[in-house]
């Protein structure tokens, strides 16, 4: 018999619904598995183990579709009323959420037991989880490089076996990049598909949304079913409902899909030995099985066209955020109460005229056209899910040395400071320059962990639609699993 930290939640919520595990014994093993696990890894920075077996013994009502299954959310967005809400912030590290923002009302509905809180980089702004807070997130396959980010603490959860699923959320890659680099599943909807607010609707200009990390397909079509809301009546963003028989049926004439594949690099800078491998087994798997895999050159340059808006989108939100605390409490946020980084984007965000700000959705618009118009022939694109495998613990990704002293930075103009946001985050550029590409189309994504590289780190590939086609996505990555093409950690 599997045991409950090689299970998948759907596998969970079964044994459950069958009786061969109790909600009760699920959430002891789960709280177990953290405590053997947490001090070294630093994945959950907020553990509710005695409501959590409280609500467990409590649960009567076995219909819900994950009914009793633990699960951790991610301590970025996912308010859970009576309980910490810090943003892995020095900030709000005394902050207790007021209410459930929709998406944790909907986890609940679902039948979700919470039992914590995952850790992530301060306000979820890196491609690594790193908080000065809550400590950095090592990749759990091999402890000495990074898990990935924003949604590490989640990924690490996940694949040492803590919770059979993490809820997590993706405003530049934040499931899929933590997905590759950790050998997990990660999937971006597409735009809508989620529960959003309440109090803002449109997180990031659009550019953010929920889901989760998963160990299999099934769980994460099955998560989908049970999270979306298509009458939400507040959404700033909808879209048609995923109808599950819409995958069967793309299952069933699987090899009629067209697909596209391509290792264009994106930016100036050609992706790892170790990417390219990645997609040309997924590749060469696929037309010796009969599939119409054509390559194509998107002529996407993000580096130039597309990033410095994305950070502008950032910086203007970040600018926001801080003054919205401001009028809450009367006084300005001061440097050493967060980190350099989110300071240099809030700097940079007072700065940026309206009209910039309005312009960054005219250049993702016309992109996402750009991408339909690829999509009005292939169904779906495979490319690398990042250019590179997790990067180590002692490397420096931040260039933080560079940047002139602080309290110079209100008195530099507006370019300066954008380059030197585009210049502090540049790694995260080169190691994964695809993944927000999609965060700007709003297309659905989803990064499979298919390779490994000759010192076993997992490097996933990414296969993407067009909006609204979540179904195709699923299927031929539904098909890719039982072809046993994923690599298991």
């Amino acid at each position: 018999m599997q045991s409950f930290q090689s299970i998948d939640a759907t596998t969970c919520a079964q044994w459950i619904k069958q009786g061969k595990l109790t909600p009760v014994e699920a959430v002891k093993i789960a709280i177990d598995q953290v405590k053997k696990y947490n001090e070294r890894f630093h994945a959950v920075v907020h553990l509710y183990e005695e409501d959590a077996i409280k609500q467990a013994k409590s649960l009567s009502n076995l219909e819900a579709p994950f009914a009793g299954v633990p699960i951790l959310l991610k301590d970025a967005g996912h308010d859970y009323a009576g309980h910490p809400s810090t943003s892995s912030s020095q900030l709000f590290k005394n902050q207790i959420a007021t209410k459930n923002s929709h998406y944790v009302d909907q986890i609940i509905k679902a039948g979700f037991i919470i039992i914590g809180h995952t850790n992530a980089p301060e306000f979820a702004l890196k491609f690594v989880s790193d908080s000065a807070l809550y400590g950095t997130v090592p990749n759990p396959v091999n402890p000495k490089y990074h898990a990935g980010g924003s949604s590490g603490g989640s990924a690490a959860a996940v694949q040492l076996g803590m919770v059979p699923i993490a809820a997590a959320s993706d405003g530049g890659g934040s499931i899929r990049i933590p997905a590759s680099f950790s050998g997990l599943v990660g999937f971006k909807p597409t735009r809508g598909a989620m529960p959003t607010g309440p109090g803002s609707y449109r997180s990031w200009g659009g550019a953010a949304i929920d889901f989760a990390l998963t160990k299999s397909i099934q769980d994460t079509e099955n998560f989908l079913l049970a999270m979306q809301l298509p009458h939400q009546d507040a959404s700033a963003f909808k879209v048609p409902p995923l109808i599950a028989d819409d995958v069967r049926n793309y299952e069933d004439n699987i090899n009629d899909l067209n697909i596209a594949y391509t290792v264009d690099p994106f930016i100036d800078e050609t992706p790892s030995d170790d990417a390219v491998q990645a997609v040309e087994k997924t590749v060469n798997y696929l037309q010796n099985h009969g599939f119409s895999v054509t390559e194509v050159h998107p002529n996407i340059n993000g580096l130039k066209d597309y990033l410095p808006g994305y950070y502008k989108m950032n910086a203007s939100e970040q600018q926001k955020m801080f003054q919205q605390i401001k009028k809450q409490r009367g006084k300005a946020i001061q440097p050493d109460e967060v980190e350099p980084l989110s300071y240099l984007l809030a700097i940079y965000g007072e700065k940026i005229p309206a009209w910039e700000y309005s312009e960054v959705f005219d250049e993702w618009d016309n992109l996402a056209n750009q991408m339909q118009q690829l999509h009005e022939t292939y169904d779906a694109l495979i490319q690398p899910a990042t250019a590179k495998a997790a990067p180590s613990l002692s490397e420096d990704l931040y260039y933080l040395e560079m940047l002139p002293p602080i309290e110079t930075w209100k008195d530099l103009n507006k370019e300066t400071l954008g380059d030197l946001i585009i210049e502090s985050l540049k790694s995260g550029t080169y190691y994964s320059p695809y993944a927000y590409i999609y965060n700007l189309t709003g297309q659905p994504a989803i990064s499979l962990p298919v390779h490994s590289t000759s010192e076993g780190l997992p490097i996933g590939v990414m296969i993407s639609a067009r909006q609204s086609q979540d179904a195709k996505i699923l299927a031929l990555s539904k098909w890719l699993e039982k072809h046993r093409l994923f690599e298991y950690y």
